[in-house]
C-alpha cells in the first residue's frame, strides 16, 4: 500500500521567476575543478536559511549537517555554517539572502519555498550557487522550469511531493467511517497550497468531502481547528510551517472532541497525530546534501545537476493518540511502522 519511491514528474513551462538561462552563458563563470574531497587549507562558507523554526525543518537541517560532516566539511574546522531564521517573514528571507551574497558564501542553501524564492531572486546574476531544499514542487512554485532537467543557471536542489494518496489509504484503514475530512493551512505558503489542492482532488476522487480553513499566523491555529468541530469526521493536516509551529493546539482540540487526527508531516505524530506516512525529515537533509550540495561544494556546476526527489519515506504511528479517540491500531500496521509512540 505504501510506495517508498520518490516522484519525478512532468516538465513545465519557463518558471515564473524567469531564472533559467542558457548554460553556455554561465559556463565560464562556473568552470571549476571537480574534487573528490574538500580542498586542504580552504574554509568553505554555507549560508543556510529557513522560514521558521520547527521540528520538521530542524531535522532536515540536522541531516544536512551530518552529511556534510561525513563528507569532510566540519564546522569549526573547514566549514562556516551560517544558519538564519526568517521568523516567518518573507521580507526577512530576502534580507538574509542579501547578507549571504554580501558575505560571499560558497553556497546558499535555502530551506522552504519563501526562502528559496528570495535567495534565487537575490543571487540572480551572481556566481553564488543556490541549492534549495524543503520545497514540495519547485515547478508549481515557479522556482525552476523542469523537475528532470538541469536549470543551466546557478540553481539546483532537492524536492518532494507528499504521498497524499497513500495517506488517504492509511486514514481509510484506521477511520473507515470518516466521510468528511478537514484541514487548516496557511495559504501564503506555496507548498501548503500545492498539497491542499492535491488532497482536495484525492478526497473528491474517493467521494469524500474536503473542508478547508485558511490561516495567516500561528495565533489563528486554535480558532481554525475549533471551527472544524462538528463539521468533519477526521482531520488531516499538511506539511505547513505555520500549523506545525502551533501543533499542540491542533492535537488538544482533536483529542478533546474525539476527532481522528492524521498528518502529512511525520514529526507531528510524536506530538499527537495518530499516524503519518511521509518523507523522513532527517534523511531528506542527508540526501539533499549528498545529492546536490556536496557536489557543488566540490566543484560541480549547479546548472548541470538536475534536481533530485525525496526517496526516503516512513510510517509513524501513535498508539496513545489513536486510543484517545477510540481507535485500536492493527498489529500489522504497528509492526510495519518505523516509529511507534505511546504518549
Amino acid at each position: 500500500m505504501f510506495d517508498r519511491r520518490g516522484w519525478m514528474s512532468r516538465r513545465a513551462g519557463l518558471a515564473a521567476l524567469g531564472l533559467v538561462v542558457g548554460a553556455g552563458a554561465l559556463a565560464g563563470a562556473f568552470a571549476q575543478t571537480v574534487r573528490t574531497a574538500p580542498e586542504p587549507g580552504r574554509t568553505y562558507r554555507i549560508g543556510y536559511s529557513q522560514i521558521v523554526d520547527h521540528p520538521a525543518l530542524n531535522e532536515t537541517r540536522r541531516g544536512f549537517l551530518d552529511a556534510l560532516r561525513q563528507a569532510g566539511f566540519v564546522q569549526g574546522q573547514n566549514l562556516v555554517f551560517d544558519y538564519q531564521n526568517a521568523q516567518g517573514d518573507v521580507g526577512n528571507a530576502r534580507t538574509i539572502a542579501e547578507k549571504f551574497i554580501a558575505d560571499r558564501v560558497d553556497l546558499i542553501a535555502p530551506c522552504t519555498t519563501p526562502n528559496v524564492q528570495a535567495a534565487i531572486r537575490v543571487a540572480r546574476g551572481s556566481r553564488i550557487p543556490v541549492v534549495f531544499g524543503c520545497v514540495t514542487n519547485p515547478v508549481d512554485s515557479g522556482i525552476i522550469a523542469s523537475l528532470d532537467q538541469p536549470t543551466g543557471a546557478n540553481v539546483t536542489g532537492h524536492y518532494g511531493i507528499p504521498p497524499v494518496s497513500q495517506m488517504f489509504d492509511l486514514a481509510a484503514q484506521l477511520s473507515p467511517q470518516a466521510r468528511r475530512f478537514g484541514t487548516i493551512y496557511n495559504a501564503a505558503e506555496t507548498n501548503s497550497q500545492i498539497v491542499n489542492r492535491r488532497a482536495k482532488a484525492e478526497a473528491e476522487r474517493r467521494g469524500l468531502q474536503w473542508v478547508e480553513v485558511q490561516i495567516a499566523s500561528s495565533a489563528e491555529v486554535r480558532t481554525a481547528i475549533e471551527s472544524l468541530v462538528g463539521r468533519v469526521d477526521a482531520i488531516m493536516t499538511p506539511q505547513d510551517n505555520t500549523v506545525a509551529s502551533a501543533y499542540d493546539a491542533v492535537t488538544r482540540v482533536a483529542r478533546d472532541n474525539r476527532i481522528p487526527l492524521f498528518s502529512l508531516d511525520i514529526t507531528t505524530v510524536e506530538r499527537g497525530a495518530i499516524a503519518s506516512y511521509s518523507n523522513n525529515q532527517y534523511q531528506t537533509g542527508v540526501d539533499w546534501a549528498n545529492d546536490v550540495a556536496i557536489p557543488v561544494l566540490l566543484g560541480r556546476d549547479a546548472g548541470t545537476i538536475a534536481p533530485t526527489a525525496y526517496r526516503a519515506f516512513d510510517l509513524f504511528v501513535n498508539r496513545a493518540a489513536a486510543a484517545s479517540v477510540g481507535i485500536t491500531l492493527p498489529p500489522e500496521l504497528v509492526q510495519r511502522a518505523s516509529r511507534v509512540f505511546d504518549r
